[in-house]
């Protein structure tokens, strides 16, 4: 498991314009629970994993979610990773995979729809 610190300076150095944070509530992880919140007026994304249910991953994503419009835009289960990637045009990719690098292939393929500059956030596993 990646240390928060260290997490937290590699998605800012990644997503660079938009605001994110990635936050695991630490249940167990092959129960867990993920979503990813963002909000496209202000390209703010939260991206909570571990959770001990669906409602509270959402509940917690768009609580800590800094903007008004922010909405959920990826949901993902037991032994299951998520992620998201943002372009330079405001557009967004959400991603889910069994693995990290499969979640985070799909978020820069769905990003890439909508844009170029694509920035990916590391995935989270609930396992």
């Amino acid at each position: 498991m990646r240390s928060l610190p260290r997490m937290l300076a590699v998605l800012v150095s990644m997503l660079g314009a938009g605001s994110g944070c990635a936050v695991s509530d630490q249940t167990s992880a092959a129960n867990g629970y993920g979503a990813v919140a963002y909000a496209a007026s202000t390209q703010d994304w939260r991206l909570r994993w571990q959770a001990t249910d669906p409602q509270r991953a959402r509940q917690r994503a768009l609580a800590d979610c800094a903007a008004s419009d922010c909405r959920v835009v990826l949901e993902f289960g037991p032994g299951q990773c998520g992620t998201l990637a943002l372009n330079r045009q405001g557009g967004f990719g959400a991603g889910l995979g069994d693995t990290p690098a499969v979640a985070e292939t799909a978020a820069l393929g769905e990003c890439q729809r909508s844009g170029s500059g694509c920035r990916v956030a590391p995935a989270e596993c609930n396992r």
